[in-house]
């Protein structure tokens, strides 16, 4: 088969200027996605407020390794990595791929070369695919957006191709996604996103969904994935054992914020900020002789519309004082590649 570069010119200069030795190959920076909300009031008069789901987030990660996102539901997660894949537009803030900013006016060859290179993988198997299309046509799509002249033979070749990597066979090409497992759905979301040759991947808590013995399947491949084709990935969960099986990096997010950011070992060590020793105090450990505390952290999540003043995480924080209401601490690096946004972590 015939490489991509010879149905589109792709050399677009874009990427000339980037050193995957000196900067991300994805960067975030003050990201923002505010969602508005009409409220009524008792006079029938409507004012609008804002749902702030991503709230100056700053993130970045290196070729190859593998940034874990992980925070409890609603803190905006799903919602940052909409944005950074363009299915979101930012309220504020930037997006950076190889050193180009995803936002800003370019052809439709530079947005499409760029596109090809950033890929997602949805949550719910169940709804992320066309139940009205068969597998093949849901994986030949990008090839016939992105490469319209290319033989359909060749396009139905590269389908089979890639249903093979994933564990599936020929004959499951012909098949609709009613006809799967979950585990299979999600093997097929995978062999879509691959399908354009990237080297980014959202992971949208991938497996979150599925059985528990069909996860640890669909960990290993991806993990043999990221090998054979050089991948780099930010895998999004709320599972902490999960996210440290599987991390390079780790980072902690609260109502729209980065709370913490470290290497793996060295945020399950030297855990800093205390969302994150709370969150990590739930882990279940299966050894009966291990005691931790429980830490319990005090009433709810705060409204993601109504969000506190300082530190997002005060009004539930057992360290909190006054400055902690007042001024929201700065993302600083307390360690070598140890992120916290806290006045008060633990050093």
């Amino acid at each position: 088969m015939r490489s991509f570069e010879e149905y589109e010119v792709l050399d677009t200069d874009l990427f000339s200027a980037w050193d995957p030795d000196k900067f991300p190959i994805l960067e975030t920076k003050n990201l923002k996605k505010w969602f508005p909300v009409a409220e009524q009031s008792l006079l029938y008069s409507k004012t609008v407020n804002f749902i702030k789901a991503v709230d100056g987030v700053n993130l970045f990660l290196h070729k190859g390794e593998t940034l874990g996102l992980v925070g409890e539901s609603g803190c905006g997660k799903s919602t940052t990595s909409k944005t950074i894949i363009k299915l979101e537009e930012p309220t504020e803030g930037s997006v950076y791929f190889k050193g180009i900013d995803m936002f800003q006016p370019m052809t439709r060859v530079e947005e499409l070369a760029i596109k090809r290179q950033i890929q997602m993988v949805f949550q719910d198997p169940y709804a992320s695919l066309n139940p009205r299309r068969m597998v093949l046509d849901i994986i030949k799509e990008p090839f016939d957006i992105h490469f319209a002249d290319m033989p359909y033979e060749e396009k139905e070749a590269r389908v089979l191709e890639i249903l093979s990597k994933v564990g599936l066979e020929d004959y499951h090409a012909l098949r609709y996604p009613h006809e799967f497992s979950g585990g299979q759905r999600q093997r097929i979301g995978i062999a879509r996103a691959l399908a354009m040759n990237p080297e980014v991947i959202l992971l949208d808590e991938p497996v979150s969904a599925l059985d528990v013995s069909v996860q640890a399947q669909i960990l290993n491949l991806l993990h043999d994935l990221q090998i054979d084709f050089k991948l780099t990935y930010m895998f999004i969960a709320h599972d902490l054992s999960v996210i440290k099986h599987v991390s390079d990096r780790v980072a902690v997010m609260y109502l729209g914020k980065i709370m913490e950011m470290a290497p793996t070992g060295e945020l399950f060590r030297n855990t800093a900020h205390p969302y994150t020793i709370a969150l990590l105090s739930a882990i279940p450990r299966p050894d009966p002789r291990i005691k931790m505390d429980r830490i319990i952290l005090e009433g709810d999540p705060p409204s993601p519309i109504n969000t506190p003043s300082g530190c997002p995480f005060h009004p539930r924080c057992w360290k909190a004082k006054e400055v902690c209401s007042q001024k929201q601490p700065p993302l600083e690096e307390i360690r070598p590649n140890h992120y916290v946004s806290c006045w008060f972590p633990e050093i």
